[in-house]
């Protein structure tokens, strides 16, 4: 069966003991099972309530704009680890499978350019300063969600890698939510740089396309942990989710 185009790893989070498996539902996407999961409702509301973008979604540019410019500059080394994540996970592309291997590769210099395009605006729309994009201004957050995915690219299989981008799918969700907060400004950098790129529903769209179109070849990925523990899948969700909530958090560190 081909794959439509477009790998377990070790959890650096501890798993709340009474956190049970999801059950994949018959004619559900494995990323809407995994993100309405009530046993995920803890993180998800974590995600979707999160301090930074509610605080910008409510002020004004001089009250924001700081701490979106500290999580601009993680977001930034995020996508460069993103991309050489991309570049890593070529190689798990099963045997055979040429036209994703081609969209794949097509993929990887489209992101390459797109966090190009992102330190440029950091500086262009957000006023920060380039200097800012240095290296060693990494936080301990990013260098644990890049170590994740190195890690992940190692010895991860094809279809686990795209589940762990599930929680990207929620960036959607919540820019949609903060577009019809009535509190929400319309007239900020942060709104028109973050809040009205992020609603489009594409990526999302794409992605549980792809997982769902995919899902049949890599059953055996299914979750089935037993009571009191994670399912693989699960595990992969929540981790990801939980680094995403510590990026929004980094933008408060002193």
């Amino acid at each position: 069966m081909a794959l439509s185009s477009l790998g377990s790893i070790n959890v650096p989070f501890p798993m709340p003991a009474h956190v049970s498996s999801p059950r994949i539902q018959l004619g559900a996407s494995i990323a809407d099972t995994l993100w309405t999961a009530p046993e995920n409702q803890d993180l998800v509301s974590q995600f979707l309530n999160n301090n930074l973008t509610t605080t910008c979604a409510h002020s004004t540019d001089d009250e924001c704009l700081p701490l979106y410019q500290k999580y601009s500059v993680q977001d930034y080394f995020f996508l460069e680890d993103y991309v050489k994540y991309k570049a890593h996970r070529l190689i798990t592309i099963p045997t055979g499978e040429l036209s994703a291997l081609r969209n794949e590769a097509n993929s990887v210099s489209s992101d390459a350019k797109y966090a190009i395009s992102a330190g440029q605006s950091y500086v262009e729309d957000l006023h920060g300063r380039a200097e800012d994009l240095a290296e060693e201004n990494r936080s301990i957050a990013e260098l644990a969600y890049g170590n994740v995915l190195q890690n992940a690219a190692s010895y991860e299989d094809w279809y686990n890698l795209h589940i762990i981008s599930i929680p990207s799918k929620g960036w959607t969700l919540l820019a949609l939510k903060l577009m019809n907060d009535p509190l929400t400004r319309n007239d900020t950098i942060f709104y028109k740089t973050w809040i009205e790129p992020n609603s489009d529903p594409s990526y999302s769209s794409n992605l549980t396309a792809f997982l769902s179109a995919n899902e049949a070849v890599w059953k055996n990925g299914i979750d089935t942990g037993t009571p009191g523990r994670m399912g693989q899948w699960s595990s992969l969700f929540r981790t990801a989710l939980r680094l995403e909530i510590a990026l929004f958090a980094s933008a408060f560190e002193k």
